[in-house]
């Protein structure tokens, strides 16, 4: 049977991260490589069926992210149905240095201009 969690976030993730990334984030949160297996089968064949509405994928996602509390067996301290973090995408600030030189051209450009028109 294909683990719920494993399939989510494989099929949530699976467009902004690298594979083999996502399948050690699995591994380390305590899934088996079966998991995710079944999981990538089963989005093969739902990418063979018809395509979900943005809105149902929504809501679908919401859903699964909701974890019960339930006792779990416990194998080498790590909880087998426990929720995968997500890693989040760095910010970058690239647009900003690139707008704030930009400025300071344009500021030193007036200036001379100024400099240069006005005051010679």
């Amino acid at each position: 049977m294909v683990n719920k969690i494993v399939l989510e976030y494989l099929r949530v993730n699976r467009g902004n991260y690298n594979l083999g990334a996502l399948k050690k984030k699995i591994l380390s949160s305590g899934h088996t490589q079966k998991d995710i297996d079944d999981a990538l089968v089963q989005l093969d064949l739902d990418s063979k069926k018809n395509v979900p509405s943005v809105s149902a994928t929504i809501n679908k996602i919401n859903k699964t992210n909701i974890v019960e509390e339930k006792p779990v067996a416990i194998a080498g301290n790590v909880q087998k149905n426990s929720a995968i973090n997500m890693p989040v995408p760095k910010k970058s600030k690239k647009w900003l240095w690139i707008i704030i030189i930009i400025s300071l051209l344009v500021l030193i450009g007036v200036g001379f201009s100024v400099w240069h028109f006005l005051l010679k």
